[in-house]
């Protein structure tokens, strides 16, 4: 696609004449501006944020850069133009513009609103991104211990390991004897071990002389669920959704609030 323009350079502004149509690029405020037909296109920081359709004289001037477009061939169908330009983004305010625009005056516009888009991205200028609503942080699972699952043996059957443990009190969780560890840590890429590793290797050396051959000999006393898991395999996984109980109810099932 090739397209043909005459550029005229002046102190304040940048005239690009493309067939019938100019569009002018105000770099500063004028002091006047003359009663013209067209669209007028507000920028910040070289976003096109508003496009209203102007017909006759200017009564507020923009302050900073904007741009207009003028047609002397079809100036009716600028309005349509101004339309199809603000569907770029949901965040474009619009002034004066029509509500539709018919499906013949889309058709027929296409080739203008391609070139001007062009042109406007050419001289640097794109559409204001639409502003999404930001997400709320999901809010960390937070859990209870009671007094009914006190009693409860969770099982676990994960990445070589198994056992079964008892959230016995609110700060101690029971991992029966005769659980079996996972043999060896994941590694990175490079080698080295994660911060789930190595935090899973402390507390194995920790509980050392209660572990043969990777089966616990004795029942051993963790703080919580995450450290039964980084005993057991490491981490690497939501432990608790990692303890089943014997109809298939995760630990987090009985205690999430």
């Amino acid at each position: 696609m090739m397209i043909k323009l005459q550029v005229n350079l002046k102190n304040t502004q940048t005239e690009i004449l493309f067939d019938q149509q100019m569009l002018t690029i105000y770099s500063e405020q004028p002091a006047t501006l003359p009663p013209f037909d067209g669209l007028l296109l507000h920028t910040n920081q070289q976003q096109i944020t508003q496009i209203d359709y102007l017909a006759g004289e200017i009564t507020t001037i923009p302050n900073g850069p904007f741009l207009t477009l003028t047609d002397a061939d079809w100036p009716e169908g600028l309005p349509y133009l101004g339309c199809l330009l603000a569907e770029q983004s949901s965040a474009i305010k619009t002034t004066n513009l029509p509500a539709k625009i018919p499906s013949n005056y889309r058709q027929t516009l296409r080739p203008l609103f391609e070139t001007l888009n062009l042109i406007l991205e050419r001289f640097g200028f794109n559409w204001q991104p639409a502003t999404a609503p930001k997400a709320k942080p999901a809010a960390k699972a937070r859990h209870r211990w009671t007094k009914a699952i006190s009693t409860v043996p969770f099982t676990i059957a994960t990445r070589q390991a198994t056992g079964t443990a008892i959230w016995q009190k609110r700060n101690e969780m029971c991992l029966k004897v005769g659980a079996t560890l996972m043999p060896e840590p994941p590694l990175n890429k490079d080698g080295s071990l994660g911060f789930a590793a190595k935090m899973g290797t402390q507390l194995r050396h920790e509980h050392s002389n209660q572990v043969q051959d990777n089966v616990t000999t004795e029942d051993i006393i963790f703080k919580s669920v995450n450290e039964v898991g980084l005993f057991l395999y490491f981490g690497g996984t939501n432990s608790w959704l990692e303890l089943i109980d014997q109809d298939g109810r995760s630990i987090d099932d009985w205690s999430k609030i």
